[in-house]
């Protein structure tokens, strides 16, 4: 299987080289302008900081999932134009130093100095869901593009505060929101909130893993419907960007109540297209915790 994807690679490396080629004889480095980014959480704060000044794009577009992403052609094109490449790192994006070593463009890694969970055989990837890392992440990204552009420095600075504050304040509306609540277990399909069980203090119980592609046993299944039952819980909190018809189906079972709970790994269309954003949706994300919780 590792075979097969990398021949693929190889072959879409491949081809975005004649690609590349053949849109831009003309071409030299000194058109090389913009950043590019891979999942949405990077997106969105590389561009709340740079503004309209510097042109961003993203890898990974709105409703695809980040799980199973594969680079066209087309990206790599695009990576070839662009003069950053801003990352998470190869432990959720393992074809990353792949595009980089092909496309030889300069890139920003985000894991490091985070604090992060690490599990039996992974990190937890969802590093944005703890906003002391999103504060990090801020601060990794404007010192890089800092140095890059240092005739924006100053605005990069200006907007990167206004961010980090916001960061700051949707955490206090979190610690404030999620005391006194008389539920400590909340149940999952995705189990993308170690984060926010570490920093808020309760638990959660998952049908999926770490990763939103795996898939629960008949065992698991049964060992949850008990679990359910001891700690009087209530409600599924369900991923928005995927479909688990046997979660579904345990929460009518169970005669559970069905709510979402956004990762945000990445946006729906429809969400981008209304204006949700990673704060309105962390808004709603605490709005369905303390209902979940049972909090005042």
């Amino acid at each position: 299987m590792k075979k097969a994807i990398s021949l693929l690679l190889a072959i879409s490396i491949a081809l975005a080289v004649i690609l590349f080629w053949q849109s831009n004889k003309a071409s030299d480095i000194k058109d090389k302008r913009g950043i590019i980014t891979t999942i949405y959480p990077i997106y969105y704060i590389t561009k709340e900081i740079v503004g309209n000044n510097i042109k961003v794009n993203r890898l990974i577009k709105a409703g695809s999932e980040i799980h199973s992403f594969s680079p066209t052609p087309q990206d790599m094109v695009l990576l070839s134009k662009s003069e950053l490449l801003i990352t998470l790192g190869e432990s959720l994006e393992p074809w990353v130093s792949k595009l980089s070593n092909a496309t030889h463009i300069d890139t920003l890694s985000l894991f490091d100095n985070l604090n992060l969970i690490h599990h039996k055989e992974h990190i937890d990837p969802h590093i944005w869901l703890d906003f002391n890392n999103d504060i990090k992440i801020i601060e990794s990204i404007t010192n890089k593009l800092s140095k890059l552009y240092p005739s924006y420095s100053e605005t990069f600075s200006k907007n990167a505060t206004t961010l980090k504050k916001k960061f700051k304040d949707i955490d206090k509306q979190y610690r404030d929101g999620l005391k006194g609540c008389n539920q400590d277990t909340i149940l999952v399909t995705h189990n993308a909130f170690g984060y926010m069980e570490r920093n808020y203090g309760f638990k959660s119980k998952s049908i999926m893993g770490i990763f939103a592609h795996s898939k629960p046993n008949a065992s698991k299944i049964a060992q949850l419907s008990n679990s359910i039952k001891e700690d009087s819980i209530k409600i599924m909190f369900f991923d928005p960007m995927s479909s688990h018809k046997s979660a579904k189906q345990l929460a009518t079972d169970m005669s559970l109540s069905l709510m979402p709970l956004y990762p945000i790994g990445n946006i729906s269309i429809d969400d981008e297209k209304n204006g949700e954003d990673i704060f309105t949706l962390l808004s709603k994300n605490l709005v369905s915790l303390k209902r979940g919780l049972e909090c005042p």
